[in-house]
This record gives C-alpha cells, structure tokens and sequence, in this order.
C-alpha cells in the first residue's frame, strides 16, 4: 500500500496530476478544496471535512480500496479525522487517523499540537488497533519552548501518548532519527529555502511500519514550482 500526505496549499485540482505518477492508495491532503460532482473523479472514494469549500482536509482512495469516517468522530476536532480503511484484496480492516492541526487563537492549549494531542487523547481506543496518523502537525519538538506552546499536549506529550501503543514515526524508524533531528524538511516558512521545518509526520503501530518498504519525502526544488510550501511524504507499505 502507498501512501501520500501533503499539504497542498490550495488548488488541489490544478495539483492532484503531479502524485498520480505514485500510483497512491491513499492520499491525505490538508488544504485541498471540497470535490464537485462537475470535476474530473481520479479517485475511489473521498472524504472531505472543513467549513470553507476552499480549503478543507481531504483523503482520497484508490485501487478499489473503501474509506469511510469512523463511527467516533467527535466534530469538536474538526480537522482531526478517523477514517476507517477496507482493503478489499486482504477484506482486512486498518483505521487511519487525517490530521491537519488548526491555531487556535482562543484556547492556547488547543493550539496546533495541543490540539493533536486532545484529539488522540480523546480517539485512544482507536490506537489500540493497528492504526496509521498523517498530516500537518504544523509542530515539532523543538516548537515545545516556544512562548506559545501550549502547556499541556506539547509534540514530546504526543510522542509519549503514541508509544505507550507502540506507534512510531515513519520517517524517524525508516532514517533511524531521533526526534530533533531530522535531516529533511517538509515545510517552508514563506516559501523560503532559508527557513525550513519538519512539521508533517506519518506514524503507524509497529505492525505496520515493520512491513514499510520505503520513505521518502519531497524536495524543494521539485515541489516548490508547484506553489505549495509543504513537501509531500510518501510511504511504501506491505499490505494491510
């Protein structure tokens, strides 16, 4: 199974073109705009949540696979989204969890990576199945002692709430990183090359990720003409 998060930075129908060479099973795109019964359907199924037809949080199958939002979804975490997954080769059932985390300018602890960790907090009986998280976490673990951080439900609490169910980080398994230390960016500040961060992320209980057949992640040069400040993640799984 191949999997692709982006932030696509809006315009995802102008975009879509450019991850279908992947040949995806399933795509996760923050940003992207709601689908029209007008457009051009390159896809199996879609979900698609937001208040703003503009600007919402997709994911898109492929390859006959069915998706369909998990009976607990709570709309309080709007853009945080649990997804249940039916592979129709192996009739096996995974939950993937969509994640684009939102500033939220009136509760500080709700703020882009409190947010997260509220709503894994709250969705904790999904993570005890095998389960896949992806999307823009807009946070990383240095953001932790920033002024604004929030108090409780910083990305190291996120971390911490994820291992205790043996889910990890794709990337970091795959590159053998610690947290901190990532060598590839996936997000640009202003589209500029001089400020980059590492803010999008896939994690998967371990089940998963021990069948993961390779990692990648996108490069500016390649990505950047595409008008988007995020970088795409892309992950080659075993089947689930």
């Amino acid at each position: 199974m191949k999997l692709i998060t982006w932030n696509c930075c809006r315009a995802f129908k102008k975009k879509y073109i450019h991850l279908l060479r992947y040949d995806p099973d399933l795509l996760i795109i923050p940003e992207c705009e709601k689908s029209d019964e007008s457009d051009t359907k390159f896809y199996h199924q879609d979900i698609w949540v937001g208040n703003n037809g503009n600007k919402g949080l997709g994911v898109f199958s492929f390859n006959d696979i069915g998706i369909k939002i998990h009976d607990s979804y709570r709309d309080d975490f709007r853009y945080i989204v649990p997804i249940e997954i039916i592979n129709p080769k192996s009739q096996r059932k995974v939950n993937l969890i969509a994640i684009w985390s939102q500033n939220n300018k009136e509760d500080l602890n709700r703020r882009y990576i409190g947010e997260v960790w509220g709503a894994l907090d709250y969705y904790k009986d999904i993570l005890k199945s095998p389960v896949i998280i992806a999307g823009d976490f807009n946070w990383n673990i240095r953001m932790d002692n920033d002024y604004d951080a929030p108090l409780n439900g910083t990305f190291a609490d996120v971390r911490d709430l994820l291992e205790r169910y043996n889910i990890h980080s794709m990337y970091h398994t795959y590159n053998n990183l610690d947290f901190g230390d990532e060598k590839d960016p996936t997000f640009f500040l202003t589209f500029n090359e001089q400020k980059p961060y590492h803010t999008d992320y896939m994690f998967a209980s371990a089940e998963i990720i021990k069948n993961m057949k390779s990692f990648s992640v996108g490069k500016y040069a390649d990505w950047r003409p595409l008008k988007s400040d995020h970088m795409p993640l892309m992950a080659e799984l075993g089947d689930i």
